[in-house]
């Protein structure tokens, strides 16, 4: 309440999301999803692992029977844009009228970065930069000029994920510029898939590290958007019952990694942690994470596991005090949130230093010299002003 008693005002924008399906078989569901959308040309964006070493895309192919008119399984780690480039050159070559994203959240990224090209006739790699938002702050001449998307997008994207990264729920895409060593991110008003099937089953094919991992990940995002001053007491109870669940299901996972209903609550979790993706701000445990994934080639999840407990260390200073309702969340009423999460982090086998993760302290000059210009490392809730408050952090998480 503010001093006056009068409510605080906010408004929510839901996203262009029409529905999540929970516990689903994912062929039959995304055969529905089809039939409804009247869709007729099918083209699948999906990770190589699924594509080469399973029935899955066979079992996808049949279920739709005869509407698959493309499979691209060759998008790296992060997203590289010429990876991303050469799947939209097969996806319009295909003359696709719906897109499918089955893999975690580079597919799912490079799903809309393809559908963002398509509904605005982009189809050179200096027109697609013209909508790039990039690591340093600057942005491309068309860059969140949302006049530009006078009409929902034509194609969209049904999502099939994999891991739980969260990728899925925000109108964000981030993608890699190779030669540089840095992302660029791409926003428009309905790049959110139309649909999310969530199909636990799947999620036995995901090695047990990126599955856990990309947990963190998701659990990063409930944490920042708590920690956020962007947060409302609607979106808190969102991100706070993120954690239990999480706490409740990650252990449960990986001791028996068959069972579904475990993993079908991890999928629940992420739903949960990802309310408000990219609307409420994030801080430093995102920010220096990107740079840690481009410059290092650290993965998502792994950035999270290392980041996260230092930067809520290090930001207990502002906001110590709030920070116990996480620890709370995570079952560990007697000890602060950065220990609670650290030690769910160990507990899950992961990493939690970012010597384990391949980063040596001769890399934390430059990657603080990047972080401190990130536009989300800017809205850490305890000021970052320079290279020096980045490498306090990177110090705690060393």
């Amino acid at each position: 309440m503010s001093p006056d008693n009068r409510p605080s005002q906010f408004r929510f924008n839901y996203s262009a999301l029409a529905s999540v399906s929970v516990g689903v078989d994912a062929a039959s569901a995304l055969a529905e999803r089809v039939l409804e959308l009247r869709a007729q040309r099918v083209f699948i964006l999906g990770s190589a692992s699924l594509s080469r070493v399973t029935g899955t895309f066979a079992d996808f192919s049949t279920a739709l029977e005869g509407r698959v008119v493309g499979v691209f399984d060759r998008i790296g780690a992060h997203s590289p844009r010429q990876d991303v480039l050469s799947a939209l050159a097969a996806a319009r070559a295909a003359d696709a009228d719906l897109l499918v994203a089955i893999g975690g959240g580079s597919i799912i990224d490079a799903c809309k970065v393809v559908q963002l090209a398509l509904n605005q006739e982009l189809h050179t790699e200096a027109e697609l930069l013209e909508y790039a938002q990039f690591s340093d702050g600057t942005r491309g001449a068309k860059s969140g000029d949302y006049s530009l998307f006078t009409a929902p997008s034509r194609v969209r994207q049904i999502a099939i994920p994999t891991t739980l990264s969260g990728a899925e729920y925000s109108n964000n895409a981030g993608v890699l510029d190779t030669a540089k060593s840095a992302k660029e991110g791409y926003r428009g008003l309905d790049l959110c898939p139309q649909h999310i099937l969530y199909d636990p089953a799947l999620g036995r094919h995901t090695p047990e590290w990126l599955w856990l991992s990309t947990a963190i990940r998701s659990l990063d995002h409930a944490v920042e958007g708590y920690c956020s001053a962007d947060s409302t007491g609607f979106l808190d109870g969102h991100f706070l019952h993120a954690l239990r669940l999480f706490a409740e299901s990650l252990p449960q996972t990986r001791a028996n990694p068959e069972a579904l209903a475990p993993r079908s609550l991890n999928q629940q979790a992420v739903w949960l942690a990802c309310c408000g993706l990219g609307t409420v701000a994030h801080g430093a445990s995102h920010g220096m994470g990107y740079i840690l994934g481009s410059l290092c080639g650290v993965p998502h999840g792994y950035t999270s596991c290392v980041l996260l407990p230092a930067v809520l260390q290090w930001n207990a200073a502002v906001n110590g005090e709030r920070q116990q309702a996480l620890a709370e969340a995570l079952g560990r009423p007697d000890t602060d949130a950065a220990t609670a999460v650290r030690d769910l982090v160990r507990s899950l086998g992961l990493p939690t230093s970012l010597r384990e993760v391949g980063v040596a302290e001769s890399q934390f000059e430059e990657i603080a010299r990047r972080a401190s210009r990130h536009p989300v490392v800017r809205n850490n809730p305890r000021a970052i002003t320079g290279p020096a408050q980045c490498e306090e952090i990177l110090q705690l998480a060393r």
